[in-house]
Order: C-alpha cells, then sequence, then structure tokens
C-alpha cells in the first residue's frame, strides 16, 4: 500500500528514469494532479522526440491510502500516453476522423493503442513497460468486464483488447471474437494491424474496416426475421387419479404464458461518463506545436491544461456489462465504449479525492520544489 504523496512522487520519478535510461532529452516534464480527468499534452520536435509533456491525472488525497496495482495501473497509463506523443502521428488520425466521422475515430484507437504499445516496448524505454500494459489491461476487464460481441458499438474495445492479445499479452478474459457475426472483418483489421509501422496504415485499415462493418450491417437488415418459436401443447399431470382417465392439463399446465418474453434488454447500457469528444482520436494536427496525444487518449482540451476537459460532449463510455445491449437503429453513432483506459483511471484514483477538492481545487504540484534556503 502507497500513500497518495508517495504515488504522485513514484509516477514522477519514474517517468524521470524512462527518459534518463532511453537517452533521450526532454526539456520539460510534468505531472499535474489536479485535473478532472487523465491525459497528456506535449510538444514534439522531429519523429519519436520529445520536447515537452505534461500529463494530468485527478487529484488525490496526500494521505489516502492506495494499493500497489492502481500504483502499477497509474504509471502503465502515464507509459500510455507517452507512447502516443512519441509514435502516433495525429494528421491522418485527425483527416480520417474529421471525413468519416467519430466511430472511424474509435477504430483506429482500438487498433492504435496496441501497436503503440509494442512500440514502447521494442523500444526499450521503460524495461518493465510490458507487464504494466498488461496489469493495465487485465485491471479493466476485471473491472468493468468484456463486451457483447454481437453489438457493432462494442467493435473498437474489441479491436483494443485483441489486439494485446495477438502482442501476446497474458489475458485472463476469454476472447469473444468468435461469437461475433463480424469476426471475419475484425479478424482481418488485426491482422493487418499486427504488421502495420505506421498510424497512416491504421487509419486505411479503419476506413476499411468501417466500410466492410457497414455492409455487413445492412446486409444483416436485409435478413428476414426468424420464425416464431411453435407453441408447445399443454401436458396434463400424469400422475395417479382416482378418476382414472380425468385430465387435469388444463389446471396444472405450465404453458409458456408463465414465461413470458424474458430476453428482452436485460443489460443496457451503463454509462459511466463522458468525456470529451477528443476520446475517439480528434486531435490537433502533427505539427511541432504544442498539441495533445490522440490516439482516442483522454487529453484535457487545448487551453486548459489543468484537465478540466471543456470540450463537447462525447460518445460517451457505457460499460455494457451484463446482458444484451441495447441496439439503436443506427449502431454507429450511438454511445459506445470507447477502448481508451481513462475512465477507469479517473475512477480508481477519484475514490482517493479529498474533501478539500470538493469545495476549493488545490495547486497542481507533482512535488514541492525548493527555490532557496535561508540559514538566517
Amino acid at each position: 500500500m502507497f500513500l497518495g504523496t508517495q504515488v504522485k512522487q513514484g509516477v514522477a520519478s519514474t517517468l524521470e528514469r524512462v527518459f534518463q535510461a532511453s537517452g533521450q532529452k526532454i526539456e520539460r516534464l510534468e505531472v499535474f494532479w489536479s485535473g478532472k480527468t487523465a491525459g497528456i499534452v506535449f510538444k514534439r520536435t522531429t519523429a519519436n522526440k520529445l520536447q515537452s509533456a505534461k500529463i494530468f491525472f485527478p487529484s488525490i488525497d496526500d494521505m489516502a491510502t492506495i494499493s500497489r496495482r492502481v500504483f502499477n495501473n497509474t504509471v502503465g497509463y502515464a507509459l500510455h500516453e507517452l507512447g502516443h506523443a512519441w509514435f502516433t502521428d495525429n494528421q491522418p488520425w485527425d483527416d480520417a476522423r474529421e471525413r468519416h466521422g467519430s466511430y472511424v475515430g474509435s477504430l483506429i484507437n482500438g487498433l492504435e493503442d496496441p501497436r503503440i504499445e509494442q512500440c514502447v516496448i521494442n523500444s526499450g524505454y521503460a524495461p518493465n513497460s510490458r507487464a504494466l500494459f498488461e496489469e493495465l489491461t487485465n485491471s479493466v476487464l476485471d473491472k468493468n468486464g468484456y463486451v457483447q460481441p454481437d453489438d457493432l458499438k462494442n467493435v473498437p474495445f474489441m479491436l483494443a483488447i485483441e489486439g494485446r492479445r495477438m502482442n501476446g499479452y497474458p489475458i485472463t478474459h476469454p476472447t469473444v471474437i468468435g461469437k461475433s457475426p463480424y469476426s471475419a472483418d475484425i479478424k482481418w483489421a488485426l491482422d493487418l494491424a499486427k504488421q502495420a509501422k505506421t498510424t497512416q496504415t491504421i487509419a486505411a485499415i479503419a476506413i476499411e474496416l468501417f466500410k466492410r462493418l457497414q455492409q455487413a450491417h445492412e446486409d444483416q437488415k436485409k435478413q428476414p426475421p426468424p420464425p416464431p418459436p411453435e407453441p408447445k401443447e399443454p401436458q396434463g399431470d400424469k400422475g395417479d387419479s382416482k378418476d382414472g382417465d380425468q385430465q387435469q392439463g388444463d389446471d396444472q399446465s405450465q404453458g409458456d404464458g408463465q414465461q413470458g418474453d424474458q430476453s428482452g434488454d436485460q443489460g443496457g447500457d451503463q454509462d459511466s461518463g463522458q468525456q470529451g469528444d477528443q476520446g475517439d482520436g480528434e486531435g490537433q494536427g502533427s505539427g511541432n506545436g504544442e498539441q495533445s496525444a490522440d490516439g482516442g487518449s483522454s487529453k484535457p482540451e487545448q487551453g486548459d491544461e489543468q484537465g478540466n476537459g471543456q470540450g463537447k460532449p462525447s460518445d460517451g463510455e457505457p460499460s455494457n456489462q451484463g446482458g444484451s445491449a441495447g441496439h439503436s437503429s443506427d449502431p454507429f453513432t450511438e454511445k459506445r465504449r470507447r477502448p481508451e483506459f481513462d475512465k477507469f483511471i479517473q475512477n480508481e484514483l477519484g475514490k482517493h479525492r479529498s474533501d478539500t477538492d470538493n469545495q476549493r481545487q488545490r495547486p497542481a504540484v507533482a512535488r514541492p520544489k525548493i527555490v532557496s534556503i535561508d540559514f538566517s
């Protein structure tokens, strides 16, 4: 177990050691603990070279007791965000989302997340990154469960999980692809994405996958509905009867009427909160100016470096646990579970929020800085 202040210091010092071990130079690396969500804002000078990075987390009480798993997940999330800053190219992502809509942005997110995590692992920047990514992925599934495989809105999340499984993560939850009516298209996209070297290639795969899913959805709507089940004949009580052939079926029949239609939408969507529209991969371009990590990441909006997320409402992140998810007439526009893990981190750290923060936000300080020492 750790105190909140140890978690804050541990995350900052771990990221500093990552840069020192990688041999990379970064002019400014800051970790803030006063945001309402989690995310990153960064400047990149050249490909894979960061000039500065500001990582935001929800505020937590300095004296809160936080488990080792939550601490590891927080570090893993920070490394994931740095992975986007190092290896994601914003421009093709933004262009694809602008032309084809937010669902394509989510598909890119689901395919890009496993790619950039593998890039971080291969780079050697953080030797323990693979273990942290694996633990974070399993923690999200342990907390929220997997998704229903037959609902189109869950495809981006399935891509994010199964792409990591293809990278060799020992994911404790069994795959659900085989149960999806879109399994062939999902497998096609995952196989190509595993070989992809750039975000531009990922975007092209996502656009083609979107077209295939649209066609599959249209084909399903044209199919006639299955015939209703044949009604069952009521069966009487065949037990002993003093009246010989007296029929008791009409009195003791259990019939279909008592069972009724119990399928329904038992699970529905459990909306676990909404993030800014950036969650679908809306970025600020790939120039050298300050920008936020795309990758469908949970970045704070531009102009608000405290992570307060003043963007327009997003597609949300329903957890969709259990039961059968409700299907809308257009599953490409309804709320869906994003593949990013920012909401998970926000919820886990939010349990340790200080009561003081409900009244007045504390300064965003990762650690105390000594300006001068006066011995007089």
